[in-house]
């Protein structure tokens, strides 16, 4: 078990409405939606959704970014205010308080 606890970041419908405005191909967005519907983050451990909430509010910018550069890289695309109210109309939060590593070997980071 890791000192760690897991939010999933899903994609709502208003989301994939500014990715066709920010230029990415419908068809695109229907690919990547088969695949990559979610993002799995580790945070701090929590050991109750509140804790897990206040983790939310400090990240939500970072978390944000991230899913924004993973569907369109062109930040000059991106919309002017990025704050908590847009965050939790484009995003859904799902907190996971215990995580287990079951994976064989180390754990790398893959980004360099």
């Amino acid at each position: 078990m890791l000192n760690r606890s897991a939010v999933v970041i899903g994609h709502e419908p208003a989301f994939y409405g500014w990715l066709k405005t920010a230029g990415v191909a419908g068809d695109a967005i229907a690919a990547r939606r088969e695949i990559a519907d979610k993002t799995v983050y580790l945070i701090a451990g929590c050991h109750f959704p509140e804790e897990i909430e206040e983790v939310i509010a400090d990240l939500f910018e970072e978390i944000f970014r991230r899913e924004l550069a993973a569907w369109q890289p062109d930040e000059k695309l991106w919309p002017d205010t990025a704050d908590f109210d847009l965050f939790t109309r484009w995003f859904t939060v799902e907190g996971f308080s215990v995580v287990t590593d079951l994976g064989r070997g180390a754990i790398a980071d893959e980004t360099g």
